[in-house]
């Protein structure tokens, strides 16, 4: 709760940051303005290899898919060379649980809590930019925190999205946004051999990802 009410605080003041910005850029960027999205809606998906090697008879943990609530933030980065192109800060949070699969059995039995807070930061482009309908599409980069109470060996890893979705305006300061991005996150790495035909074979570490989709609707706020 106390992470929520932090970014709540953080956008609130890069709201208001950037409506005194757009103050001082009035003579030279007069359509510059900032959107801010608080949003809920699902996510879904997510598995994470343990490499145990048959070490352990868990070969994989499991996200529930469950809801998620959160905000974006964009802001106009060349209103007149460059309509529709926007920066973007994306923070969303998923309550869920962690299951762990027995390689044997294939049961899937729950190990408890785990919430995921996700920071990404990149750019979305805007289609349809002097009429209230928008489609976009979006991408970005940043990293996952992984609370899980100390059942994964890990806490803070990569993460990246990519996706899109509408806007709709009912009045030029406030609109909806339905957003549907793909989110996964780096987990586990483990190393494999592979072949190449002029060195032979080699081996190199794989990174593995939590493959994960989210879709949300939210309320904008343009300033």
């Amino acid at each position: 709760m106390h992470s929520v009410k932090t970014i709540l605080m953080i956008l609130i003041l890069a709201a208001c940051g950037a409506s005194s910005a757009n103050a001082q850029w009035s003579s030279t960027q007069p359509n510059r303005s900032i959107e801010i999205t608080p949003f809920g809606g699902s996510r879904f998906g997510g598995v994470i290899n343990t490499n145990s090697g048959g070490v352990s008879p868990i070969d994989e943990f499991t996200i529930k898919s469950t809801w998620d609530y959160g905000a974006i933030a964009d802001i106009d980065l060349f209103p007149d060379s460059l309509p529709g192109l926007q920066a973007e800060f994306m923070w969303s949070q998923e309550p869920t649980e962690l299951g762990a699969q027995n390689a044997i059995t294939g049961i899937n039995s729950s190990v408890g809590k785990l919430t995921l807070n996700n920071y990404q930061w990149g750019v979305d482009y805007n289609l349809g930019r002097r009429s209230r309908l928008k489609p976009f599409i979006a991408a970005g980069m940043g990293f996952t925190h992984f609370s899980s109470g100390g059942e994964l060996p890990f806490e803070n890893k990569l993460s990246f999205n990519i996706g899109g979705g509408v806007k709709y305006f009912f009045v030029p300061h406030a609109g909806v946004r339905f957003d549907v991005r793909y989110v996964p996150s780096r987990t586990t790495s483990q190393v494999e051999t592979f072949f190449d035909p002029l060195f032979g074979f080699y081996n190199a570490n794989v990174n593995n990802y939590a493959q994960q989709f989210q879709a949300n609707l939210g309320l904008i706020f343009r300033f």
